[in-house]
C-alpha cells in the first residue's frame, strides 16, 4: 500500500470514495460493508503516515501533518455516515415492527 503524499489528493480521494459510496447505495449490508471498508482504508493510511512521521520525527514536513489532517477529517466524515445509515436502519426496522403490530 502506497501512502498518498498531497493533502488536496488525499482529500479528493476520501471524497472521491465517498461520493462512489453515495451513488452506489444497493442496500443495509452493502452500506455497512462499503463505510466499513473505506473506514479501514482510512485507518491504515493514517496508521502508515503516523508510522513514517514516528520513525523520523525530526522530519515531519507540513504536508505530513496536512496530510494527516485530511486523512483525520476523512475518517471522520465517514465514520459519521455509518452512524447516520445505521440510525435510518434501525428507524426502518423500528417502523416495520410498529406497522406490523397495527
Amino acid at each position: 500500500m502506497m501512502v498518498v503524499s498531497g493533502s488536496a489528493r488525499v482529500c479528493f480521494r476520501g471524497v472521491a470514495l465517498l461520493l462512489a459510496y453515495d451513488s452506489s447505495r444497493r442496500g443495509v449490508m452493502t452500506d455497512h460493508v462499503a463505510l466499513t471498508a473505506l473506514i479501514e482504508h482510512l485507518c491504515a493510511q493514517r496508521s502508515a503516515l503516523v508510522h513514517t512521521m514516528a520513525a523520523n520525527p525530526e522530519q515531519v514536513t507540513r504536508e505530513q501533518l496536512q496530510d494527516l489532517a485530511a486523512l483525520q477529517t476523512a475518517f471522520l466524515a465517514v465514520e459519521a455516515e455509518q452512524r447516520k445509515a445505521e440510525r435510518e436502519t434501525l428507524h426502518e426496522e423500528v417502523q416495520q415492527r410498529v406497522s406490523s403490530y397495527a
